[in-house]
């Protein structure tokens, strides 16, 4: 008799705990998701570690038979806000930070993401400036779960840096001081450019926050000014920190050649949301990734009427997915691809949201299934066209 069927993947779990650490796991009828390719196979689990692919159908004792359902490496997200949903529930409310780290822990392990990128940022300007009194929180909240074991997956912050604030290199200095920053990256929200290149519609979404005019007049200018005389030494000072501390650095919000070639001149690593056609282009002829977000994608276009990653899919500019701000979008967007319009090879979206983003991040150690390495694998079913988590490990074991 089949342990799995029917039990929702219980028995695997009960199976690989059941067994001492040193003890082989084998995983067989499997839709293995390879670098290039999708074929059943075998994996072998030893100490945390892939030891063997085998692909092909076979029949081993003592095997788990996961009934024929995809095995994929874990999902590598290097960009989430979802954190800050979890600390500030409520406009106004926050909670506790250790509990918010455990829930968003959690709801991300479920979703099949293995690696997360927490992004927080700092600097931030008027309007969102409440985001300054809510990072050392969550920061202290992700670092005591962490300490303590009580994270089910791999967390790694994502410091995203405001570089028109005049104080954010010194900013980041006490924060990547007092904790391990993963990813660093550049963002310039003035109007007029980037992410909102029509002041008046910025003016009129700002108004609904800021409520007078005057308020919203002096806002935008602060931006303006900031962008004009700090945003260029910032970004060489925050370059600089990145790659003497060998921090992978993206830029943000890309909108134009100029903003590409500043990129690839500072050392940037990949391109996150470029928001035009031209700064995708650009990006791809000077060889630099880029990365968009899943709820784009599913959603048919941009939320703030910038650019389609579904466009930039269609013309091969798009490099990696991130959940941005909907955790569970990021398997959903990758077994999106393999449907119409895309009609991509699934081991292609696949890989948009493993191997590739766990490349740029320098993690050599995981996102694909091969030999040697981490054993943080996903289980997962398709039932109506929707990619079911049925099971998720992290180094082996059953997390989810």
């Amino acid at each position: 008799m089949n342990p799995i069927r029917g039990a929702g993947g219980a028995a695997t779990g009960a199976i690989i705990r059941e067994r001492r650490a040193s003890a082989p796991v084998v995983l067989t009828n499997a839709m293995l998701a390879l670098e290039t390719s999708v074929e059943p196979g075998t994996v072998v689990i030893a100490n945390g570690r892939i030891e063997s692919v085998d692909r092909g159908l076979t029949s081993l004792p003592g095997a788990v038979d996961l009934d024929g359902d995809y095995l994929l490496p874990g999902l590598v997200d290097l960009h989430t806000d979802n954190l800050e949903k979890h600390y500030q529930p409520r406009s106004g409310v926050t909670w506790d930070p250790v509990a918010a780290a455990i829930a968003h822990d959690g709801q991300v392990a479920s979703t099949g993401v293995t690696t997360v990128y927490d992004s927080l940022t700092i600097g931030a300007a008027e309007g969102w400036d409440v985001r300054a009194e809510m990072i050392e929180p969550m920061l202290g909240g992700l670092d005591e779960a962490r300490q303590h074991g009580m994270l089910r997956i791999d967390h790694k912050v994502h410091l995203r840096c405001e570089v028109t604030h005049p104080e954010v290199v010194g900013m980041f200095e006490e924060h990547v001081a007092a904790h391990a920053i993963g990813m660093l990256s550049l963002m310039d929200h003035a109007p007029g450019d980037r992410q909102s290149p029509d002041i008046d519609v910025y003016r009129r979404r700002y108004q609904r926050i800021l409520e007078r005019p005057e308020r919203v007049e002096a806002h935008i200018e602060r931006l303006l000014d900031g962008s004009r005389t700090f945003g260029p030494p910032n970004r060489r000072a925050l370059a600089e920190h990145a790659r003497q501390r060998g921090i992978p650095l993206a830029t943000h919000d890309d909108a134009s050649r100029a903003h590409v070639e500043e990129a690839v001149g500072i050392g940037a690593a990949f391109s996150e949301f470029p928001t035009t056609m031209e700064a995708a282009v650009a990006a791809r002829e000077l060889r630099l990734p880029t990365l968009m977000g899943a709820p784009n994608l599913l959603r048919g276009g941009s939320h703030s009427g910038n650019v389609a990653a579904g466009g930039l899919i269609a013309a091969g500019l798009l490099d990696m997915l991130a959940s941005d701000y909907i955790p569970a979008s990021l398997l959903k967007g990758a077994f999106a691809l393999t449907a119409p319009p895309f009609e991509l090879p699934l081991a292609t979206g696949i890989a948009m949201v493993t191997s590739r983003p766990a490349a740029i991040a320098g993690l050599d150690d995981r996102g694909r299934i091969a030999p040697g390495l981490r054993a943080d694998l996903l289980r997962i079913r398709s039932i109506r066209g929707r990619p079911i988590v049925r099971e998720v490990f992290v180094e082996g074991r059953r997390v989810a």
